[in-house]
């Protein structure tokens, strides 16, 4: 699977945010109250969480590009965030936002308008040798190609938290799964929603199988993981999970469970089931 364009994820960026926005302006003040499928956020909380994930990439991104990739005071060295670690924190912030400085829900849906075109435009004014260079982000020191790619997650993963919360019909959106297979992939971002089981004694390695003839192997042991393409001669997994992208991307964040999915027929298993137990013990959430 080759990397995508930044041109490419920026304009599926762009798409899905216009998307969002739209579809924000839509919903009532009941709405907005409504518990998401996000845990502990109704949905007014996962609307607060994006503007303010909005806010820090765009300062990372604004410091990357002034040469500096070093966290800003008070901010945890990169490489020692988790997703795990860092929810509670996260969770309550969003919270004590949507219910103080950002109560007003007009108020709410204007800033988050003018911050996803800040971003996008910040996005834009990268220059085609400046999306590597080095910038901040608790899980890693990344770079601005890489937080556009997270740019594209917490869209696409929040995006459903909320519009799937009020009609269940609504789905991921195809082309930002495809691209999310490079997130998953990224060894740089997947430390973020990995968690390491100590329980774990003996490598497990997993294939997943896509309808696209595309794949990944998942392969973990001493507690970590390594997720890849899967090989054009795949041997040596335990099992293999026949999925599609999006509801991969669901799992992977632990929005959907594998063993419920097994059972309504939605994923297929080739191999020994019993070393699915593994994959929601590394994958809690993000």
């Amino acid at each position: 699977m080759n990397h995508h364009s930044a041109s490419h994820i920026l304009n599926v960026v762009e798409k899905l945010s216009k998307q969002y926005l739209s579809d924000i302006c839509d919903l009532s003040s009941t709405d907005f109250e409504q518990p998401s499928k996000c845990h502990m956020w109704a949905v007014k909380d996962v609307v607060s969480h994006l503007i303010s994930i909005n806010g820090f990439f765009q300062n990372s991104v604004v410091r990357s590009l002034d040469g500096d990739g070093m966290p800003p005071e008070g901010m945890p060295n990169p490489g020692t965030g988790s997703a795990v670690a860092m929810s509670e924190g996260i969770a309550n912030r969003a919270i004590q936002l949507s219910e103080t400085a950002l109560s007003d829900q007009s108020q709410m849906i204007a800033i988050s308008e003018r911050m996803e075109v800040d971003l996008l435009e910040t996005f834009k004014n990268v220059n085609s040798d400046e999306w590597d260079l080095p910038a901040y982000h608790p899980m890693n020191t990344l770079s601005p190609r890489l937080l556009l790619l997270l740019k594209l997650f917490e869209s696409t993963l929040h995006s459903w938290d909320i519009f799937n919360a009020l009609d269940d019909n609504y789905q991921i959106n195809l082309e930002a799964a495809d691209i999310l297979l490079e997130a998953w992939k990224s060894p740089e971002i997947n430390r973020w929603f990995f968690t390491p089981n100590i329980e774990q004694v003996n490598p497990v390695i997993l294939d997943v199988e896509f309808e696209s003839n595309k794949g990944l192997r998942l392969a973990s042991w001493s507690g970590a993981i390594d997720i890849m393409d899967r090989p054009s001669k795949p041997t040596g997994a335990e099992a293999v999970i026949k999925v599609s992208q999006k509801l991969f991307s669901l799992l992977i964040t632990a929005r959907a469970n594998l063993e419920s999915n097994i059972r309504e027929g939605n994923i297929s298993v080739v191999g020994d089931e019993s070393v699915l137990r593994w994959f929601h013990t590394w994958f809690r959430g993000s």
